[in-house]
């Protein structure tokens, strides 16, 4: 007697479906890999890791880095320094681009889903009148070479590229500058870079992405700062005003000459 074969085939030719392991999600389009919870877990990790890394940045920032040589328990302390910025309605910005964890869901409508946190640099702390003008200038003397370059290949105004780095890593003593190599504040935040040159080409890239109507402004770092403030970068009201005062005082527009 012949055993029957399992049919594959239902209906009029259709072939059966195949069955999704429980918990998995079926992403919108045919013929795409389908979404496991541990995936969806997975890029959530990654992004409040991400998080984690800010809430620390901006705990070293205001305290200006006097606990770096001190373990804490730090989740705790940032329960507590979150209750604390709530209560008393402290205006502290952070920057999560959480793009990457979650570009690859698709929307309904066939688009890439994306869950940014992204916010402007706050500098409401920090200020030129607050730098050391031997360390101003010594970190003007380090880097304005690296200056000149990203300006000759993107064609942002040298005297604006110091500027901002001397204002957002207060001349290369903020934490983040010292221990990861960043000289461009929240925005940035969240990688160690292996060089100060390597993080100066990111923040390049950045305003190339994410600004692009800042390179309209041409080759006037007036034009530049003014631009700066329109487009958002910084939640600070005088940030055009904060980085034209820099510019003047150490001549940095003398970066702009070729």
């Amino acid at each position: 007697m012949k055993v029957p074969q399992p049919n594959n085939y239902h209906g009029h030719g259709q072939q059966s479906k195949p069955m999704r392991r429980p918990g998995q999600l079926r992403r919108s389009g045919g013929g795409m890999p389908d979404i496991t919870l541990q995936d969806i877990l997975h890029y959530l990790a990654a992004g409040l890791l991400k998080l984690w890394v800010a809430i620390k940045y901006q705990f070293h920032r205001f305290t200006g880095g006097a606990f770096l040589n001190i373990r804490l328990p730090w989740y705790k302390l940032a329960l507590a320094c979150l209750a604390f910025f709530i209560l008393t309605k402290k205006d502290i910005q952070f920057s999560i681009n959480m793009k990457a964890p979650l570009s690859g869901f698709v929307s309904e409508q066939g688009g890439a889903e994306q869950m940014s946190m992204v916010q402007p640099v706050s500098l409401k702390r920090a200020g030129f009148a607050e730098l050391d003008d031997q360390k101003a200038q010594a970190y003007i003397q380090r880097f304005g070479k690296v200056a000149r370059m990203e300006m000759e290949k993107f064609g942002i105004p040298a005297s604006i590229k110091m500027a901002q780095a001397l204002l957002e890593s207060q001349a290369g003593q903020q934490p983040d500058a010292l221990q990861h190599n960043n000289h461009f504040g929240p925005l940035l935040a969240g990688r160690h870079y292996d060089s100060a040159w390597e993080n100066w080409r990111a923040h390049s890239l950045l305003l190339q992405e994410r600004y692009p109507d800042l390179f309209k402004a041409g080759a006037s770092y007036k034009n530049w700062a003014r631009a700066l403030q329109r487009s958002g970068y910084s939640s600070s009201q005088a940030y055009d005003k904060q980085l034209l005062e820099l510019i003047e005082k150490y001549q940095l527009f003398q970066l702009d000459e070729v």
